[in-house]
């Protein structure tokens, strides 16, 4: 859940806003303020008292209890946008996607093709995955429920993933995928050098490729989808989904599992990223031979070569191509500010 202030966020020292008063125009981009539940939607923008969202859904106003001093308990309830505008008659709510802006005039234009005045700005415009290769059927980005849903799907018909990235949704899904070999490519020397040591990241290896033990008591947690889940389609061009981010435990309840009769299956590439992705009848005309997934240690030193065929293929900046059925890019985030750096007057600051 995206919790909107109508002032300075919470605990932050500064506004991300446009003042009449600055003449450089800077937009301090902040992002979104998140609790551990959260709910992301790309390019939303609060003008004075007028909402552009491409969402539907809205927040409701949060209900606060002060537990402590500096511990607020609330609960917040989603709404629609028809239900905000009955609420708040002052705020108007436009369901659209901001495709420019111009800090001269003040004004905002919309994909709808409308133009919208605003005295000050605050933009609350989420991220997106950083995807190694864009527009391609064969690499997925998993960012919110539904697109975990979506690599579900995939994985139950795949016999190899290739997971790029070293961050926590990586580490996660290399180790719960089951019954699927897995390449996992890292730049770094240790897995998971973002939240523990080399000395940590040696210990937790054996974990990856022995039997997960058996899960004895489940936590209950509550699990927060939006209405019409699937169905809910950004109307932009990118055609990208909104829906509930992923929240903790993210995949409890969710099988994992490939076609092959195996638990765990991972080799691991340090030190390297990817260098080109060839789909299969390119990589064919290459004449080039991928290597297949190494058994043991030993095959890791030969590099036995792999005679299967797979719908896509993977060069890594150490030289060695594997192929596989899909690619998993979990190599982070990035911004939704394309619509307000066209204008030359705008610097970004990311924080």
């Amino acid at each position: 859940m995206r919790l909107m202030w109508s002032g300075a966020a919470r605990g932050s020292s500064a506004t991300p806003e446009i003042d009449d008063g600055n003449l450089e125009h800077k937009i301090d981009y902040r992002g979104e303020l998140r609790c551990s539940l959260g709910h992301s939607r790309p390019n939303e923008l609060r003008i004075g008292k007028q909402l552009v969202t491409v969402a539907q859904l809205e927040e409701g106003k949060p209900e606060c209890w002060m537990v402590s001093k500096t511990l607020e308990e609330f609960d917040i309830e989603e709404q629609s946008a028809s239900a905000l505008r009955e609420s708040y008659p002052n705020i108007l709510v436009i369901e659209s996607t901001v495709t420019e802006l111009n800090t001269a005039q003040h004004r905002v234009t919309a994909e709808n093709g409308k133009e919208y005045v605003y005295g000050q700005l605050c933009i609350c415009a989420g991220a997106r995955p950083k995807l190694i290769e864009q527009n391609n059927p064969y690499v997925l980005g998993i960012r919110d429920t539904d697109t975990a849903k979506a690599f579900q799907k995939r994985l139950s018909d795949a016999r190899r993933v290739i997971v790029v990235g070293n961050g926590g949704i990586a580490l996660e899904l290399v180790y719960e995928i089951e019954g699927c070999e897995v390449i996992w490519a890292i730049k770094d020397k240790d897995i998971g050098n973002t939240f523990f040591d080399p000395g940590a990241a040696q210990f937790l290896l054996p974990s990856l490729m022995g039997e997960k033990p058996d899960v004895l008591l489940q936590c209950k947690r509550t699990k927060f989808t939006t209405e019409g889940g699937d169905q809910q389609k950004d109307s932009s061009t990118t055609n990208r989904t909104l829906g509930s981010a992923l929240g903790p435990d993210w995949h409890e309840g969710m099988k994992l599992k490939g076609t092959r009769q195996v638990v765990h299956k991972v080799h691991i590439e340090y030190q390297c990223e990817v260098d080109q992705l060839y789909l299969k009848d390119d990589f064919l005309q290459l004449k080039k031979t991928p290597i297949a997934f190494p058994e043991n240690k030993e095959e890791e030193k030969i590099s036995k070569p792999d005679n299967d065929l797979w719908p896509v293929y993977i060069r890594l900046t150490n030289g060695k191509i594997y192929g596989c059925d899909f690619i998993v890019s979990a190599t982070g985030v990035v911004p939704n500010i394309e619509p307000f750096v066209k204008d030359a007057t705008v610097s970004i600051t990311i924080s």
